[in-house]
């Protein structure tokens, strides 16, 4: 009889990702979890058409490989390198440089990176004498980051790998992301804001600009959508078009992402998604994928294949300069891709594959790389059935899945999980998390509710100014028809669970309901009044989300009205509260007023810290917080079991 999934399996199981073409073969990041040094692992290895593997490193954070000439170039551990592909020693040639993106110039001498010269320490940190902290910008912190250093220049370089020579090139000392560059013609594709000095708020416009470095003048290449919103942008092989990923935030916080084409002799940016119900790349919630790379690879001067996300699953299609043709669509995560003459490959995730390398020949997948396969044949994952159920007020389809093990119980305990976002979505892809739980006896329930992605604009925007409605009955809706269309989960055995806008749904549904033994509030939004000026991100997503700003007349009871702290006095429903100690995105202050209020109730209610943690621990923390945190929600669970 093989094993179930266990929560030390994080340490076995691993992932490819950050696919690209070299000399006929593929060559890719694979991603690990080390137990030892508590930390993470990504090397560069190589597939040839034999499916033989080879190895190019080996120890550190190895990642976006490159080829320039006869050479690999890659960042170890944020500093550049390079390798001949002949073989050879690597040769490091940066040092601390703090490389945020690299990309290939494409004239087989050149990259471009970019860094930041930033002198303060932005996590937090002890010393013998500390200094003061002096805060101007109106965004100063960013979760995942740390403090933001407003003194800080990002600056992007070109290095020539053949002369090992350097030369900045373009330097901004706001958000300034590099996209792409092309050396022969000596131009750069830079997002940055349109209006980067706003003193009093935010600017959250994202705008796409072609750099010439000759000329040392830049086109907005999105400036016919003023108030855009774009996070991604690459030259077509000629450079005569750029391909754009991005929306024109027009349903603030929950717009759909499109794919634009930009044609540099006409001028003239175009939409080619517009039929696409789903998000352009798009993303699916889980917690083992590490890495991921592009969602876009040209084919030609004017054909691409790119992936998108719909109802929770992936589609790939290819653009051949006119018109979009779909190549695949099927029950998994494309997590990035590349080609090679004509032939598209890319690596995927399922709920029951965590990782594979596949080339796809006639819309069907041939695996080139399992680097889990001898783990798999050891190991049985847990199934997965989707369902679907009409939403209660009949006016749209609410979709999910139940992860279990098939025949180990007519009476299997239920944990209903909450994602967060809103804007984000559960789907077809490998959560250990979950495999976890089922192995110890659960059946998980997830579902995705109005105000999630993949499921078109008007699904989307449905929670907007609506947070504790349509959505909160969509959960239930969906926990409702899991319980009554497979006969072998326990009604009388309910749990909830959610971190993030998971933690205020899971929140909110304890003081609406006594329905669960028992829940998980994880890293939640309990009181919006406080998360507004606290959260790296609190004015420019509430004000958003919930429809009306604190300050607008009426603001405070409505944000009040809307906080799960509020409706805290009623919980009699046992609660242990998750939270990370550096989180930014949602400050420890959510968690603490929670478990203040429910603890005077009298109800069982406990509250763990973790340590050194940021808002997304649960997929990229220290990994043995990650694993402690997952003994410390089935051991709450297992506690209440009827």
């Amino acid at each position: 009889m093989n094993k179930k999934i266990e929560s030390n399996d994080l340490f076995e199981l691993k992932s490819i990702t950050q696919l690209t073409a070299i000399n006929g073969n593929i060559f890719a990041v694979l991603n690990r979890v080390d137990k030892q040094e508590n930390t993470y692992f990504a090397d560069i290895v190589s597939i040839n058409n034999k499916n033989e593997v080879k190895k190019w490193t080996n120890g550190g954070k190895n990642l976006t490989p490159v080829q320039v000439g006869d050479y690999l170039v890659y960042l170890h551990n944020g500093d550049l390198m390079r390798m001949p592909l002949s073989g050879g020693i690597a040769e490091q040639l940066t040092k601390d440089a703090k490389i945020s993106k690299l990309v290939s110039g494409k004239d087989g001498q050149t990259v471009f990176y970019q860094s930041s010269d930033s002198k303060v320490p932005t996590k937090f940190e002890t010393t013998k004498f500390p200094e003061t902290r002096r805060v101007h910008r109106f965004d100063n912190r960013h979760d995942g980051i740390g403090w933001v250093d407003d003194q800080a220049i990002d600056t992007i370089y070109r290095y020539n790998i053949k002369m090992n020579q350097r030369n900045a090139v373009y330097s901004s000392k706001y958000d300034l992301s590099l996209q792409d560059a092309n050396a022969k013609q000596n131009r750069l594709l830079v997002i940055k804001p349109t209006n980067p000095t706003l003193e009093t708020e935010s600017d959250e416009t994202r705008a796409v600009y072609d750099v010439d470095l000759t000329k040392d003048t830049e086109k907005q290449v999105t400036a016919s959508i003023a108030n855009g919103e774009f996070s991604y942008a690459s030259y077509s092989p000629d450079g005569q078009k750029v391909a754009v990923v991005g929306n024109d935030a027009k349903y603030p916080n929950a717009t759909v992402n499109e794919l634009y084409i930009y044609d540099e002799e006409n001028d003239k940016l175009t939409d080619v998604t517009t039929d696409f119900e789903g998000e352009v790349f798009g993303s699916i919630t889980a917690d083992f994928i590490q890495n991921e790379g592009s969602h876009l690879v040209w084919m030609s001067d004017t054909n691409f294949v790119f992936s998108g996300v719909t109802h929770g699953h992936s589609v790939v299609f290819e653009y051949n300069g006119h018109d979009i043709t779909k190549l695949f669509e099927g029950h998994c995560h494309v997590v990035d891709l590349t080609a090679i003459d004509g032939e598209v490959y890319f690596s995927l995730s399922t709920p029951t594959t965590p990782s594979q390398l596949v080339q796809l020949v006639d819309q069907q997948l041939d695996v080139k790389l399992d680097p889990n396969a001898n783990f798999s044949a050891q190991h049985d994952y847990a199934d997965v059935t989707p369902f679907e159920t009409p939403s209660k007020d009949n006016k749209t389809t609410i979709e999910g899945w139940v992860l279990k093990y098939t025949g180990i119980s007519n009476h299997l305990p239920v944990i209903l999980y909450v994602h967060g976002g809103p804007q984000a979505n559960y789907g077809e892809s490998f959560f250990h998390e979950f495999q976890v739980l089922a192995s110890r006896g659960y059946a998980v329930v997830y579902v995705n509710p109005r105000g999630s992605t993949s499921y078109g604009q008007e699904f989307e925007t449905g929670v907007i100014g609506r947070y504790g409605k349509e959505d909160f009955a969509d959960v239930q809706s969906g926990l409702d028809a899991a319980l009554s269309q497979f006969a072998d989960l326990d009604e009388q055995n309910t749990f909830i669970a959610g971190g993030s806008y998971g933690g205020f749904m899971s929140s909110w549904a304890i003081g609406h309901t006594d329905r669960f033994n028992a829940a998980i509030v994880q890293r939640p939004v309990s009181d919006w009044h406080s998360l507004y000026g606290t959260s790296d991100i609190g004015v420019r997503f509430i004000r958003k989300e919930l429809g009306k700003d604190l300050y607008d007349e009426g603001g405070l009871e409505y944000y009040w009205d809307c906080s799960p702290l509020k409706y805290a006095h009623n919980v009699k429903t046992p609660t242990r509260i998750q939270h990370g100690e550096f989180d930014m995105r949602c400050p420890v202050n959510q968690s603490e007023a929670l478990f203040t209020a429910i603890k005077q109730t009298g109800t069982p209610v406990d509250y763990i810290r973790y340590p050194q943690s940021f808002h997304g621990f649960s997929r990229n923390g220290l990994p043995n917080l990650r694993v402690k945190r997952l003994s410390d929600v089935y051991e709450w669970f297992d506690k209440y079991l009827r």
